[in-house]
């Protein structure tokens, strides 16, 4: 039976398998989603849910801003800023697991 835990109760090794499957789940999600654009099949606005915003919680700012991962595995590499008044933009650096709903 499939226990459900919160992220702080993950071990290390729990963590690092939760955002390998992570990754693997957007990856497919963008090669499916790429595979229909190539057969000129046209996706709705909501890309059908094949995109991958991030859901983390900034302290003091809200949810982050990151519109879609676009990393290798490891943490997020799409530029966001955090305070859109203040430059430079930076990466969100959330892990994969922060850009699946749940």
């Amino acid at each position: 039976m499939f226990k459900h835990l919160s992220r702080e109760d993950l071990t290390v090794e729990q963590s690092e398998v939760l955002e390998k499957a992570a990754f693997l789940i957007i990856s497919a999600r963008k090669e499916a989603a790429a595979m229909l654009a190539r057969a000129s099949v046209q996706l709705p606005d909501d890309g059908f849910g094949f995109g991958s915003p991030c859901h983390a919680h900034i302290e003091g700012h809200g949810n982050c801003g990151c519109p879609d991962y676009t990393g290798d595995g490891g943490t997020c590499l799409t530029l966001v800023t955090v305070d859109p008044g203040f430059p430079p933009v930076r990466s969100c650096g959330h892990p994969p697991s922060k850009h699946l709903s749940t």
